[in-house]
């Protein structure tokens, strides 16, 4: 972890030369830009633009979040790192040549995944961007954001393919709401894993990378910055998701709705256990595939009865639960435990 702080020595004419063109925008307030605070949740192609966006933008706090290192192959689209910075970490490189683009900045840099990110660093945060690659990451991070109200924009991209959304909690729709969030097995990293990635998952198979090209990143991630941006003036930020098709130069706006029984942002699994159902003989493994199938949880997946770990087995589930028992489940890609009634049939 590496924490860089540059204080403002600009004078206030000099900043407000700096600044004079978008002052011009209607609706701009540099101060509200110098206050904010924004976390970058991965320091890939999209990530990377967004922070030179910002930084370029005078936003007056910036926390980069990545626990990777710089590969070869993220130089066709990762435009703060060079030949040079092979093997560094990405959040180190990458805030150093932030400051070089403005020394203005507040700087930190976090090599460690979101999951480990300290609270202090989250507090008072204005808004999170994250171009993340990896289901579990970005679905964690959704969860979160819902959990402490924090806005998030959040984008992708395949090909020439790209897309954004800006979920505002308990307003528009979480990342769980819509139809379009990819199964765990369907998601593939944008990049070979550099050593940091390697180490953590160095017993898995590598996945499969998807194809990407820096014009498309600089799309997206110049929409992603906009959208942040917006939040921080308090302007109102995208409510569709936006798909972008740069084969044919088209963007496509997909109207969103919040899902009243989702289980991430829906008050009223906010407050009340998830309802669920299981017949009388039904073996806990087979229950365990139930929730797992029902709301896309992992494998690592646990379940807790009380201060009870709950193993998967062969067993009975009416033997170690009764009608209306509560259960808790806790997975990796959620921020918080998942809390659900089991009610047998006769």
């Amino acid at each position: 972890m590496i924490r860089v702080a540059k204080m403002n020595t600009f004078t206030q004419d000099s900043q407000t030369i700096r600044y004079d063109r978008q002052i011009l925008i209607e609706n701009w307030n540099q101060d509200k830009i110098r206050e904010g605070k924004v976390i970058i949740v991965g320091m890939g192609a999209l990530g990377l633009v967004a922070a030179v966006s910002l930084a370029m933008a005078g936003v007056g706090e910036l926390i980069l979040v990545d626990f990777d290192t710089i590969e070869i192959s993220n130089l066709n689209r990762q435009l703060l790192f060079r030949m040079d910075d092979i093997g560094k970490s990405k959040v180190e490189v990458a805030a150093r040549e932030l400051l070089k683009i403005n020394s203005g900045l507040k700087i930190t840099a976090l090599n460690m995944k979101i999951q480990d990110v300290p609270q202090t660093d989250l507090e008072s945060v204005s808004v999170i961007v994250e171009g993340l690659d990896t289901f579990i990451d970005r679905r964690w991070v959704n969860s979160y954001i819902v959990e402490h109200n924090i806005p998030l924009v959040s984008g992708g991209m395949f090909g020439f393919l790209g897309n954004i959304q800006v979920i505002i909690p308990h307003e528009n729709a979480c990342l769980e709401c819509q139809s379009l969030i990819p199964e765990e097995e369907l998601q593939k990293a944008c990049t070979p894993f550099g050593e940091g990635r390697k180490e953590i998952r160095q017993e898995e198979p590598l996945e499969e990378n998807i194809p990407s090209v820096s014009s498309v990143s600089f799309v997206i991630g110049g929409l992603m910055a906009q959208e942040a941006l917006k939040i921080l003036l308090k302007l109102s930020p995208l409510k569709d998701y936006l798909f972008w098709d740069g084969s044919v130069g088209v963007f496509t706006a997909i109207e969103l709705s919040r899902r009243e029984n989702c289980f991430v942002c829906s008050s009223e699994y906010q407050l009340n256990a998830i309802p669920v159902r299981s017949a009388f003989d039904q073996q806990i493994n087979d229950f365990v595939t139930q929730l797992r199938y029902s709301f896309n949880l992992g494998k690592e997946m646990v379940m807790i009865h009380g201060t009870v770990k709950i193993d998967s087995s062969e067993e009975k589930l009416s033997t170690v639960l009764k009608s209306a028992d509560i259960v808790r489940v806790i997975d990796p890609s959620l921020s918080k435990p998942l809390k659900f009634q089991v009610t047998f049939d006769s």
